[in-house]
């Protein structure tokens, strides 16, 4: 979750070893709780007309394949593969987006400014 990354931001910032395993735990004992869930073919079936793509921006952990309860079975995981390869290859643009907002005010008049400077 988004306020994790925050959290985790911050811990990092402070260089806090102690406080980013005590985040790390915590973050395991919530993941804890929701084991026994997984993205698999009856729930699938679940959407509309059984239409849903499965989509995931990596990495994923797969059921049987990158460990032995992951929150995707393996059919499903395979079956969408293309898509979700699709998906997961805008991953480097988004954050290079990110940080770009992060970095640069106003986004728009640098954009605009570098758009200049390229004429």
């Amino acid at each position: 979750p988004f306020h994790i990354m925050e959290e985790r931001t911050e811990l990092l910032s402070a260089r806090d070893q102690p406080g980013l395993k005590e985040l790390e735990q915590r973050c395991l004992e919530n993941n804890a709780h929701f084991k026994h869930w997984e993205c698999n073919e009856q729930n699938m079936a679940l959407t509309a007309g059984g239409e849903a793509l499965y989509m995931h921006c990596l990495p994923a952990d797969i059921s049987g394949v990158s460990c032995q309860a992951g929150e995707v079975s393996q059919n499903v995981f395979e079956h969408y593969r293309t898509f979700t390869y699709k998906e997961a290859s805008w991953k480097p643009f988004i954050i290079a987006a990110m940080i770009f907002l992060a970095k640069c005010a106003p986004p728009a008049a640098v954009l605009q400014e570098l758009q200049n400077h390229k004429k």
